[in-house]
C-alpha cells in the first residue's frame, strides 16, 4: 500500500458520499486501477472476477475467488468475501450482486458478465463514480508521477546517446528498457511495481515514424533518419511519459519544419493547461498551430490525455471534451504530425496543472528545446 491507509479510506468515503447523492445502495468496482485507487491493492485481471464493493454507509469489502482470499487479506480492508471457483454453483458476478444489494452501480463489466449480473439484480446501472475522483491527484500521487518522469527522462537521454547509423530499432530499444528497468528494480524497492516491467517504450525511424503506434522493428537506422521515441514509466503504480524526435544526421528542410511545428504546438498546448480551461481547449491550442502552418491534415491523434494509475485516462485532450481542468490534474502533452511515406514527429511530456499554471514534471527535456540539440550525427 504505497499511499497509506488514510488515503484509501478517504477515497472510499468520497465514493460512499457519491452513492448517497445518486441514491444507490452500493457500487461494484471491477476495473483494476479503480480497485487499487480504493484499496491500495495491486490486482491483476484474470478470468476469475474480483471486485471491491463500497456501500453508501461507507463500508468496504473485497469479493474475490477463494484462492486469492488469504493473499488479499494483507491490506486494510478486513471484509474479504470469497466464492468457490470449483465446483462453481453459479456465476460469481451473480453472487457479488446479491452480496452488494440493490439499487446497484457497476463501474465496468463485460457483456456476458453484465447479462449474468442483471439476472440477479433488476435495479443496476453502469456508472463509474471513481473516474472523476482519480482525475485530480494529491501531492503524494504527484510525487510518485514525478519520480516516474525522472526515469522516463533518463531513458530518453540514454536513447539519444545510443542512436547510431546501423543500429536496429529493436536493439536500441531493448538495451534501454533492460538497463533502466534494472535500475528501477535496484533503486525503488517496494515502489517497483511488480510484476513489472517498470518501463515500456517505442521507437520508430525513417518512414516508419509516420505510423504513430507502429511496433518497433528490425529496421536499421540510416543517415538522415528522424527517430520518434517515447517511454512510459511506472513508480508505485503511477505513470509518466517522456518522448522526443531525434535526427541521425542532418535532416531535410521540410522535416525540420515539421519537427519545429510539433514543438510549437506542444508549447501552445502546455500554455493552455490552466485551471478552468475545458479539456478540448488544450487540443484546440495545438491544432491551431498546425492549421496555421498548413499541417492540420497530418494530425492523426488527440493532443494528449490524463495520466496516473493508467497510462491513458480522463480527462481526454480532444474535441468535444468539456471537462474543466483543475489544480492537481496531471496530463500527457504529446501532439504530433505524421506524413505518410515520409516521416513523423511527436514530443511527449508530463504536466501537472497548478494554480499558477502548468508545471512540467520532466524538466530535463529542456535540453532538447531546439532542433540543433536533437542532431545525433553531423
Amino acid at each position: 500500500m504505497v499511499l497509506g491507509e488514510a488515503f484509501h479510506r478517504r477515497t472510499t468515503k468520497d465514493v460512499a458520499a457519491r452513492l448517497d447523492v445518486l441514491e444507490k445502495a452500493a457500487v461494484l468496482i471491477f476495473d483494476p486501477d479503480n480497485v487499487r485507487y480504493l484499496t491500495g491493492l495491486a490486482v491483476r485481471p484474470t478470468d476469475r472476477p474480483l471486485a471491491a464493493c463500497v456501500w453508501a454507509d461507507g463500508r468496504t469489502a473485497l469479493f474475490v475467488p477463494h484462492l486469492e482470499a488469504e493473499h488479499l487479506a494483507s491490506g486494510w480492508v478486513r471484509d474479504i468475501r470469497w466464492y468457490a471457483e470449483y465446483p462453481a454453483e453459479e456465476a460469481p458476478v451473480r453472487w457479488m450482486a446479491r452480496e452488494a444489494g440493490s439499487p446497484l452501480l457497476v463501474d465496468s463489466l463485460g457483456a456476458d458478465a453484465w447479462t449474468q449480473l442483471q439476472a440477479e439484480v433488476a435495479d443496476v446501472a453502469l456508472l463509474d463514480p471513481v473516474r472523476e475522483l482519480r482525475q485530480v491527484k494529491t501531492p503524494a500521487e504527484i510525487d510518485l508521477i514525478e519520480r516516474a518522469a525522472d526515469y522516463a527522462d533518463l531513458a530518453l537521454e540514454r536513447t539519444y546517446a545510443r542512436l547510431t547509423t546501423g543500429s536496429a530499432e529493436r536493439e536500441v530499444l531493448a538495451e534501454i528498457l533492460t538497463v533502466v528497468d534494472g535500475m528501477m528494480r535496484a533503486e525503488l524497492g517496494d515502489l517497483y511495481d511488480d510484476p513489472g516491467p517498470g518501463i515500456t517504450g517505442s521507437l520508430q525511424s525513417g518512414t516508419r515514424a509516420a505510423l504513430p503506434h507502429a511496433p518497433t522493428s528490425a529496421r536499421r537506422l540510416t543517415r538522415g533518419d528522424s527517430v520518434v521515441t517515447e517511454f512510459v514509466t511506472n513508480v508505485g503504480g503511477y505513470h509518466a511519459r517522456a518522448g522526443a524526435t531525434f535526427f541521425v544526421g542532418d535532416p531535410l528542410r521540410d522535416v525540420v519544419r515539421w519537427v519545429e511545428a510539433a514543438m510549437v504546438a506542444q508549447d501552445a498546448a502546455r500554455a493552455a493547461m490552466t485551471p478552468g480551461m475545458p479539456a478540448e481547449g488544450v487540443d484546440q491550442a495545438a491544432r491551431k498551430v498546425f492549421d496555421r502552418l498548413g499541417l492540420i491534415s497530418n494530425v492523426r491523434h488527440r493532443t494528449g490525455q490524463g495520466i496516473g494509475l493508467a497510462r491513458c485516462e480522463a480527462p481526454w485532450l480532444t474535441r468535444s471534451q468539456q471537462t474543466p481542468l483543475q489544480v492537481g490534474m496531471v496530463l500527457a502533452n504529446r501532439p504530433g504530425i505524421f506524413v505518410p511515406g515520409r516521416t513523423g514527429t511527436r514530443n511527449s511530456e508530463t504536466v501537472v496543472v497548478e494554480a499558477e499554471g502548468p508545471r512540467v514534471l520532466n524538466p530535463r527535456l529542456d535540453r532538447w528545446s531546439n532542433v540543433e540539440a536533437r542532431l545525433k550525427e553531423f
